[in-house]
């Protein structure tokens, strides 16, 4: 058995800032766009509303990320400690959480977060009401991910048994087009073969009508054409002395 690099056994805590940071980043914009909107309609100094706004939302972000993502790698952080002392490494054994275990550390990623950042904008009087109200935003974020994801994973695994069988996904027009609200309709092939079928059928059907109607006009023009020669022969007689 071949054992695992270093790296795959340790999580190194630069790590977990790098990425803390650049999701604190990503905070950090919608919020400061949120904070000008909102500085614009409420202070008289929009600029400065909106980096305060801006810098609470990477603060935010920021510390969410990082409480999350070192409770999700307890082990890998524990082996960095082990392995800059010098000590032997532990088998890790947080490489593959359950959806309740993401669910449990979101919802206590967001208490830390709410009760940290309530005491240090607002004061200790905020603790315990951000601390309700980011263990709920946890919880029920990491729910509503799960089942996106969830979705997402039902949805590839469907494209691709029908990649498997031959069959192609019907496009976003498809999809409106057999809508019952929809005035167009999608044919496969096979239906639009009856449907040309049918059509034919109708064709032909006028033919043979438009054949019958025909015909009858030969045989009355045939009949009038022999009432005239009779009439002609009729005439004839009657004129010779």
């Amino acid at each position: 058995m071949v054992a695992r690099p270093v790296l795959e056994e340790v999580t190194y805590p630069l790590h977990v800032v790098r990425q803390a940071a650049m999701i604190g980043a990503a905070s950090a914009v919608p919020g400061t766009i949120l904070g000008a909107f909102t500085g614009t309609l409420r202070t008289t100094t929009p600029i400065l509303f909106s980096i305060v706004s801006g810098a609470q939302w990477f603060a935010i972000g920021s510390t969410f990320c990082a409480i999350r993502t070192s409770l999700l790698n307890q082990s890998g952080l524990r082996n960095w400690y082990l392995l800059t002392r010098g000590e032997p490494l532990s088998p890790r054994t947080d490489l593959n959480p359950t959806l309740s275990d993401k669910v449990r550390i979101s919802a206590i990623s967001g208490a830390l977060t709410g009760a940290s950042l309530g005491l240090l904008f607002r004061g200790p009087k905020n603790v315990i009401p951000g601390t309700i109200m980011f263990t709920l935003f946890g919880y029920g974020g990491q729910h509503a991910y799960n089942f996106l994801d969830k979705k997402n994973s039902t949805e590839i695994e469907r494209q691709e048994a029908m990649r498997a069988e031959g069959k192609k996904d019907p496009s976003w027009m498809q999809r409106m087009a057999k809508s019952k609200w929809s005035p167009m309709s999608v044919l496969s092939d096979e239906e639009y073969k009856h449907m040309l079928e049918e059509k034919l059928l109708g064709v032909e059907a006028s033919i043979a009508l438009v054949d019958e109607s025909l015909d009858e006009w030969r045989k009355k023009k045939v009949e009038a054409e022999k009432e005239k020669e009779k009439e002609k022969q009729h005439e004839a007689k009657n004129v010779e002395p």
